[in-house]
C-alpha cells in the first residue's frame, strides 16, 4: 500500500521549452548548475508529465502515462511533502482522472468517483523512516545537480513563465541510483539498478532557480530482482517538470468527505492483472 503512494509520490520531476524574450550573456553551464543547486525550490506550482515503459511484462505492453498539476510544498526531505495535484493518467488502456493530495500526515487519492486514503498510521510510519534517513544524511529530497555529468549550454528558453538558459548532460547513473535507493528498497529491489540517459535543465537568468527539468532514463533491473517484480527486466522513464510561482506560499488542505482504505484500490488493480504487492 505505502509502496504505491511512494511510487506515485516518488513518481518522485521537465521543462516546457520556448524562446527567451530577451538577450543575456551566456553563463558557464557548470556554474549555472552549481547556482541552481544553491537556490532550491521549497514550494511551487508544478506541472509533471511522466511516461513509463516497462520491459518484460506482457500486462504492461503499453506505456503508463501520468500527469500531475498543482501546488507543492517541500518538507526538507525528512517527511512526505505536501501537495494538491490534479491527476490524469493512462494505464492498461484505461484513462484515469482524479486528484492526489498529501497533507504531510495523510495521503488521499480520488479516481473514478471513489475516494481513498493511505491512512495516518501508514504515513506516520513512512515519515518516521524518512526522518531516520535524513538524520543519517540520506534525505528524500533529491539533489538534481548530482544527476548531471559534464554539461553543455543549449541556448535560451522559457519554463514556468521565466526566461532561462538550458543545459544538458549525460545522466550520472551512480548518483541517481543513490537518490532512488529508498524507493528501490520499498519496491523490493535488492541490487543497484543500472541507469543511463540524459538530463536537461532550464535555469532562470535572474533567480538562478531550475524552473524546468527533463530526465530521459533507461533502467535495467538486476536479474536477481526480476522474479519478485513479475519478470520485469527494465524500463524507459521520461519525466518533464516545470515550476512556476517558485518559493511562494502554497495553499494545501485535506479534502472533505469519507475515504476508503487504499488497499481496496490495490485489490481491484490486482484483479485486473496488474500485480501490486500489498502490505
Amino acid at each position: 500500500m505505502r509502496r504505491l503512494a511512494t511510487v506515485v509520490t516518488a513518481l518522485a520531476l521537465g521543462a516546457a521549452a520556448g524562446c527567451g524574450g530577451s538577450s543575456h550573456p551566456p553563463v558557464d553551464p557548470e556554474r549555472m548548475l552549481d547556482s541552481a543547486a544553491a537556490h532550491p525550490i521549497h514550494g511551487a506550482d508544478v506541472e509533471i508529465d511522466a511516461r513509463l515503459q516497462v520491459e518484460g511484462l506482457s500486462q504492461l505492453a503499453q506505456p503508463l502515462r501520468l500527469k500531475l498539476e498543482g501546488p507543492y510544498q517541500g518538507s526538507g526531505g525528512s517527511a512526505i511533502p505536501r501537495f494538491d495535484w490534479r491527476l490524469s493518467a493512462e494505464a492498461l488502456g484505461f484513462p484515469v482522472g482524479g486528484r492526489l493530495v498529501s497533507t504531510g500526515s495523510n495521503v488521499y487519492l480520488s479516481v473514478y468517483g471513489n475516494d481513498y486514503e493511505l491512512g495516518t498510521s501508514a504515513v506516520a510510519a513512512a515519515n518516521g523512516r524518512l526522518a531516520e534517513l535524513a538524520a543519517a544524511g540520506h534525505p528524500l529530497a533529491a539533489n538534481a545537480r548530482r544527476w548531471f555529468g559534464r554539461p553543455r549550454y543549449d541556448g535560451e528558453a522559457s519554463a514556468g513563465g521565466t526566461d532561462c538558459e538550458r543545459v544538458s548532460a549525460p545522466l550520472k547513473g551512480d548518483a541517481l541510483v543513490a537518490d532512488l535507493a529508498p524507493l528501490a528498497a520499498a519496491l523490493g529491489v535488492s541490487e543497484p539498478l543500472g541507469i543511463t540517459g540524459r538530463a536537461k535543465g532550464c535555469i532562470g537568468y535572474d533567480d538562478r532557480v531550475m524552473h524546468g527539468l527533463e530526465v530521459d532514463a533507461r533502467l535495467a533491473i538486476p536479474p536477481v530482482d526480476q522474479p519478485r517484480l513479475g519478470g520485469a527486466t527494465g524500463a524507459r522513464l521520461d519525466v518533464d517538470v516545470t515550476a512556476s510561482d517558485v518559493n511562494r506560499p502554497q495553499q494545501i488542505a485535506a479534502p472533505h468527505g469519507s475515504f476508503r482504505p487504499i488497499t481496496d484500490l490495490l485489490l481491484t488493480l490486482n484483479d485486473l492483472g496488474l500485480h501490486i504487492p500489498i502490505g
